[in-house]
């Protein structure tokens, strides 16, 4: 079913750090995690039928987040001798977000599959 509210959680995540790719071109180690986790999100939309390999890219995606808050701190560190909060920050918090309440959601579909299978 490609109809659940995690494939609109994954979309929402897919177009934060879209933008936030957008914004980040002057970098380009940066620009290319953006891209990674931007299609990541959307590739991963479409693997509706393997749930568990889809929560387990959605914690992927999470630690692909964390990465980036720490390549954008050095860079600023390293550059600019200070860490200042711009707008891709906030994006990719609100992605990581995202990427939180669709692993929950997928993880609670699989344990409503388990259960009806059981059932028969």
């Amino acid at each position: 079913m490609i109809q659940r509210i995690q494939t609109v959680f994954l979309l929402i995540a897919a177009v934060c750090t879209g933008v936030q790719a957008a914004l980040h071109v002057e970098v380009p180690y940066i620009w290319i995690l953006s891209i990674i986790m931007a299609v990541g999100s959307l590739g991963t939309i479409f693997l509706y039928q393997r749930r568990p390999l889809q929560a387990n890219l959605c914690t992927a995606l999470m630690g692909l987040g964390v990465v980036y808050y720490i390549a954008i701190g050095f860079y600023q560190h390293k550059l600019q001798g200070q860490l200042q909060f711009t707008w891709p920050m906030v994006l990719t918090a609100v992605a990581i977000i995202f990427w939180f309440l669709a692993r929950k959601r997928i993880i609670k579909d699989e344990k409503l599959v388990r259960s009806l299978d059981r059932i028969r």
